[in-house]
């Protein structure tokens, strides 16, 4: 059995034995430095597989969705500058729409990865073009989002299993605004707002076409933690949408991943997780990430139908010794006992974790 057979065949029904899967990728910076590169941009599929391959673990790997310009060229965004410093390059980007300009700053720093400090979408004024970029993302040659999962699905050769990341969660707005704004829009503009939702909907189920024919193992389904949004949003926007992507991925073949990495309470106590369709749910973090205080009563809380992954913290990872770790994934094995749960970090692995922590996490759990 390949190790993209065992972690599939793990999250849908279990097994004997724990199965060890921190994360590793998705621009935190852990591969780029096993591949001897500094810019997370930088870091390639190989050097993630590569990175995955050095260590007894079942990995997954999230990639990101094919930049929407190779499906409809109209999306290129194009550079209009960039200033470089030493530690740091920022850029900004343009796309030129029939109703206005939207632009975007993405800053880089090295070993640290990406953040943007100017998102497209920042207010009432922006939301004619996002519509029409939303509108010209569902169209155009989807063959070519197809083509380039085909090509990871071979390169990872059933090493991994491979999951394709997009904000497919309606409420996300594909990531145009920043969260903060997300609720204002919604607040704000609550009729144009549910009608972009139906419309990136629509979106999503195309692009889980294009995926699943291309072979991917997961979908990625997002949801801010309470530290952004209270209950009513979920009830009223995430919940409701999040039944129709997930049961639409399942007739696909695909298996639904999310990661909230940030608090998840109260909505676990509610019960909301359980309601949005989630096949594997990381993490049940403890503070200062989440608001878990609990490991084992998190576990009473979600349906055991429901894969758990986590949840070592990322500073005993980053600062603790490998005896720290092996005690921390011994508790992690105590409190998910009969449970399905993956043991893995509370969130992927930064640039300068030591590998030996990581050895000794899998090692721990290689001994159960």
């Amino acid at each position: 059995m390949t190790k993209r057979d065992q972690f599939i065949h793990y999250v849908r029904h279990g097994g004997p034995q724990p199965l060890c899967s921190p994360q590793i990728g998705a621009g935190a910076g852990f591969d780029t430095r096993l591949a001897g590169k500094e810019w997370i941009s930088e870091t390639t599929l190989a050097d993630t597989i590569a990175a995955v391959s050095r260590f007894d673990i079942v990995p997954l790997i999230n990639l990101g969705l094919p930049d929407p310009g190779d499906w409809n060229p109209a999306l290129r965004w194009h550079q209009t500058g960039e200033r470089c410093a030493p530690e740091q390059v920022t850029r900004d980007f343009e796309l030129r729409t029939p109703h206005g300009t939207l632009t975007k700053q993405v800053t880089e720093t090295r070993r640290e990865g990406t953040f943007q400090p100017k998102y497209p979408v920042t207010g009432d004024a922006d939301l004619a073009a996002f519509e029409w970029v939303v509108d010209a993302m569902g169209v155009g040659d989807f063959s070519a989002v197809t083509r380039q999962v085909r090509a990871a699905v071979d390169e990872i050769a059933g090493r991994a299993a491979l999951d394709i990341q997009w904000a497919m969660q309606p409420y996300e707005m594909l990531c145009f605004p920043n969260t903060v704004d997300t609720v204002l829009l919604a607040q704000d503009q609550p009729v144009f707002f549910q009608r972009l939702m139906d419309k990136i909907l629509a979106l999503d189920l195309k692009l889980q076409d294009a995926v699943a024919a291309g072979g991917a193992d997961f979908v990625f389904l997002g949801g801010p933690g309470s530290e952004m949004i209270s209950p009513s949003y979920y009830r009223d926007y995430l919940i409701p949408y999040s039944k129709i992507v997930t049961a639409e991925a399942r007739r696909r073949g695909l298996l639904v991943y999310t990661h909230i990495c940030s608090p998840v309470q109260p909505f676990l106590d509610l019960g909301f997780y359980n309601e949005m369709g989630l096949d594997l749910f990381e993490t049940l973090s403890p503070p200062p990430v989440g608001n878990v205080q609990s490991l084992a009563e998190a576990m009473t809380k979600l349906d055991p139908a429901i894969c758990t992954r986590g949840n070592l913290g990322l500073d005993v990872l980053l600062n603790g010794t490998p005896e720290d770790v092996r005690r921390g994934t011994e508790t992690i094995l105590r409190e998910t006992a009969g449970r399905k749960h993956l043991v893995a970090a509370g969130d992927y692995l930064f640039y300068a974790t030591p590998e030996a922590n990581i050895a000794a996490m899998a090692e721990t759990v290689a001994r159960q």
